[in-house]
This record gives C-alpha cells, structure tokens and sequence, in this order.
C-alpha cells in the first residue's frame, strides 16, 4: 500500500505521522513524506532571498528527518520530498507521480463551537484528490490505532468498496466495527430549504434498510468477530452519521465517495462532505471503487489492442 503524507511540521501533522504508523504496524507501508515551502518568486529581486531560502531548507530538513525516523522502523519504505509552490496542487501532482492509493494528513482547522472544522488544504485535498484520503483529528486516548470505527454504508458501490477497503487493511481482530445505515425520511423542498413529507417511513421499509445493514455487517464479521450493525430513521444522513459516530465515541468513520465533475477536478457528495467537515473524529474517504474501475478499464483496453 502507497500512502503519501503531507506534513509540515505542527502538532496536527504529527497526528498523521502517528496514524501512519499505527498502520504500517500491520500492514506492508510504503511512505512518501512530503513538505511543501512557499517560493518567493515574486520576491526574487529582494536580497534576503538566498538567506530565506537556506533557512527554509534546514528548516524543512528538520520536519522531514523527525517523521522519517517516526516511521522508518514500521513501515516497508520511506522517502521524502521537498516540494515548493503553491501547496493543494503539489500534494495532488504528488499523489499521481507517486502512485498512492492512500492520503493521510492531519485536521488543522479549529472553531469555538463543539465540532472541529476543517482547514482549507486539509478540505480541499479531500475533496480533489484521486484517491482514498484520511483526514485525522486527535483523540483523547493514548495510541493513534482506531479502536473504534463506524462505516457509513448505504448499499451503494461506494459503500461497498469502501468496506472492501477497510478490509484489506490488517486491523486487529478485537478491532470495534459498527455499520451503520440510515433510513431517510421523506422530504419535499420549500424555498431554499426542506421540509418533513407528510409521507411516513414504514416499519417494513425501515427493515429492508436495516437487513441489508446487517448482512453487510455479517460479512465484516467474519474478518473482525466485533462488528454490528445499526439503523437510524433520520431527516438528515449527514447530521445522523456524525451524532452517531459522537454517541458512539467513535474513532474513525469510513465513507465512500461517488462524486465528480466533467472537467476533471472531483468533488465530495453532499453526505460525505457534511460527514468530513463536521466529524468529530478521523474520517476516511474511500474512492477504492474508482480503483476497481480504472484496473477494469485497464485489462478491457489490454484485451482490446491484443
């Protein structure tokens, strides 16, 4: 497994140094390090210039070789890269040179109401990257593996790779699984919001939900023996995921992603970006199903020019 991870040097990126490493316990890793510095292009003229830039190096130096050393005894590979420019699109040019199927990095942004908000790289990266990404908030335990982990399923192809993806990760057996499916109630839309439809879920609609839940949980548990499942009646998926990953002190929720554009940039689905932004724990985003088709195209063009 490629995993790449973007660092630069606060408290919040050393988090995603210590999950990558509670990952790579178990599983074979290979890590790329990456710090982005600013280029003062427009400042080249200046003749603090030369200085800067030799301080910034060591500076960057510094960051690198801690975080290697972090992970060198845990993980397959480490190396490290040194980018500069501007920071979102070097971590996505990264990503693609360096092949990863995973991004991991920390939650920097902060807010006075009682869930963590995002920052804008850790937003943005998220929200366009081609592969699978882990934003990760800290906890309050001791250790960085994830004890407790919800995936938010809904019967989807997202979902389901999503679990899939989950799975090929080695987590201990006594790993704490919880699948959970909500069952949405009606609603129409008034203006520029929504209102409850007078049509009522059924008992007999709520059990459908909850049964492919549960069959989806069987499955998991066949892997990790502590998983269960439970469905939720809500008006809103998003809110209902994240009250329910809080309920539960949950410290990782799964998501699976199906959106993006026509012209290239990839964009979060409205459930998934809610469950991102207003999380109060790890969140993973898996696009493992792009993954899938891309291997399928792939063997389909193979065949074709064979």
């Amino acid at each position: 497994m490629k995993i790449l991870l973007p660092i630069d040097g606060s408290e919040a990126a050393n988090e995603a140094v210590e999950f990558v490493r509670s990952l790579a316990g178990d599983n074979p890793v290979d890590v790329v390090i990456l710090i982005v510095s600013f280029e003062p292009v427009q400042y080249t003229m200046q003749p603090w210039v030369p200085e800067w830039t030799e301080q910034e190096t060591l500076r960057t130096q510094v960051i690198l070789n801690e975080a290697k050393q972090s992970l060198d005894d845990d993980c397959k590979s480490v190396s490290v890269v040194h980018g500069s420019g501007s920071v979102i699109p070097c971590i996505l040019n990264q990503a693609k040179k360096s092949k990863a199927d995973l991004i991991v990095l920390g939650a920097k942004g902060h807010s006075a109401i009682r869930r963590v908000l995002l920052g804008s790289i850790s937003d943005s990266i998220a929200t366009r990257a081609q592969c699978s990404v882990v934003v990760v908030r800290p906890n309050d335990k001791n250790g960085h593996r994830p004890e407790k982990i919800m995936l938010a399923f809904d019967k989807s192809i997202a979902s389901r790779e999503a679990a899939a993806e989950l799975m090929e990760w080695n987590l201990r057996r006594d790993t704490k699984l919880n699948v959970v499916s909500i069952a949405q109630n009606p609603y129409v839309f008034v203006g520029e919001g929504y209102a409850t439809s007078p049509i009522a879920l059924t008992p007999e609609q709520i059990a459908r939900v909850s049964e492919t839940a549960e069959r989806m949980a069987s499955q998991i548990a066949e892997r990790f023996p502590h998983t269960g499942s439970k469905t939720i009646v809500a008006d809103h998926v998003g809110d209902a995921i994240v009250q329910a990953a809080e309920d539960g002190k949950t410290e990782l929720i799964v998501v699976g992603d199906t959106e993006h554009s026509a012209i290239g940039d990839l964009f979060l689905g409205s459930t998934s970006k809610h469950v991102l932004r207003h999380a109060p724990c790890s969140v993973w985003i898996s696009r493992h199903h792009w993954k899938a088709v891309e291997a399928k195209q792939e063997a389909t063009d193979a065949v074709s020019a064979g």
